[in-house]
């Protein structure tokens, strides 16, 4: 049995299909679409998409205040208004910054003076539902100079069950498998995966790695550590912290699709697990895989070892060895058409992780 500090920690793919394995534990893996940002609306999900799709900070910042300076103000949805709100700082990452938080704050604000200035008939609206407890934990991503949003703040309940327990977690919520030993603290405060885009596959190209790495190390940056993506060629003597080498090869032959190697601090892609999968089903959406498997193998970074019993964790794996279900709130059922495991950090992974790193 290997030690917490020796564990490696895998995807494997087989037969067309992600499975997960850490010693010996295995799970089904299937994959979302990826949302479309087509700029039509004021849609969170073109939003999300919007953030998603553009790495360099300033201009992430630029376009979605242009976003929402053309979409926020007239005719927002109170619910899609509600979800940019909760959302924008995980979603925006390090361009959550003041203008941003100032704008949607402005947005927030006219609709409250609107529906006070204006009675309307007795209905119910989207926004009376349910808001989050203090006790629950949020998902959102503060930049330096934005306010602390955790503290007191009152949000609408996302609609649908999985975008609910993706941005919260309930009281008792947090379970592992208890396949990893106990969750420890991260290795280094300030980690720094860099990346060699050598022998990647055909079909993905250096920038979407770089940006799924850059997804996922904003998303981890809320267990209170600093991560930080950079090229192996731009790497120099001056760049400090803990350095995990991240890269593609097939040396180690047991069809793992992502490995996570705490003590020789690698962070390892197979090309062929990844051609495998495109062969399997070209209509796949490699990236959504990609962004998953870099989620939850920098989750292992963070120090956490055992794997979620929660479906929807992105450390999380659906079945055990002795064929044990993973978990959705209310007795859920998981779905047989979609990928329901989130692909960045839920509100229980960060928890769980801040909860390991004393934060």
């Amino acid at each position: 049995m290997h030690s917490t500090s020796d564990c490696i920690y895998r995807f494997f793919a087989s037969g067309g299909l992600l499975l997960l394995l850490c010693i010996s534990m295995l799970e089904h893996h299937v994959v979302n679409a990826q949302v479309k940002n087509t700029g039509t609306s004021c849609l969170s999900a073109e939003f999300k998409a919007l953030a998603y799709t553009v790495n360099d900070v300033d201009s992430r910042e630029a376009n979605a205040l242009a976003w929402l300076s053309k979409f926020g103000k007239d005719n927002c949805p109170a619910t899609e208004l509600d979800a940019i709100n909760n959302n924008a700082p995980l979603w925006l990452g390090t361009a959550y910054t003041a203008k941003v938080n100032q704008a949607i704050n402005g947005l927030m604000n006219n609709r409250k003076s609107s529906s006070t200035a204006t009675p309307v008939p007795t209905t119910k609206s989207a926004t009376s539902t349910a808001t989050t407890k203090s006790d629950t934990v949020s998902t959102q991503k503060r930049a330096p100079t934005a306010k602390k949003m955790d503290e007191g703040l009152a949000t609408s309940l996302p609609t649908g069950l999985r975008e609910s327990e993706i941005n919260q977690c309930l009281p008792n919520e947090i379970a592992t498998w208890n396949d990893g030993g106990k969750d420890t603290k991260m290795q280094n405060p300030n980690m720094v995966y860099v990346y060699d885009h050598q022998g990647a596959p055909e079909g993905i190209s250096e920038e979407a790695v770089f940006a799924s790495l850059k997804n996922a190390s904003v998303a981890w940056d809320q267990c209170g550590g600093q991560n930080t993506v950079i090229l192996k060629r731009d790497l120099t003597s001056s760049v400090t912290g803990l350095k995990i080498t991240t890269l593609w090869n097939d040396e180690d032959k047991l069809g793992t699709i992502g490995l996570a190697n705490i003590t020789k601090k690698t962070l390892t892609l197979s090309p062929e697990a990844f051609l495998n999968l495109r062969k399997a089903n070209a209509s796949r959406n490699l990236l959504d895989t990609l962004q998953m498997v870099i989620s939850h193998e920098i989750g292992h970074f963070q120090g956490l070892t055992s794997h979620s019993r929660r479906c929807v964790d992105v450390l999380s794996y659906y079945t055990n060895a002795s064929g044990e279900k993973c978990s959705i709130r209310n007795n859920g059922i998981l779905p047989t058409n979609m990928e329901y495991r989130s692909s960045l950090p839920t509100a229980c992974d960060i928890q769980r992780c801040r909860a390991s790193n004393g934060n």
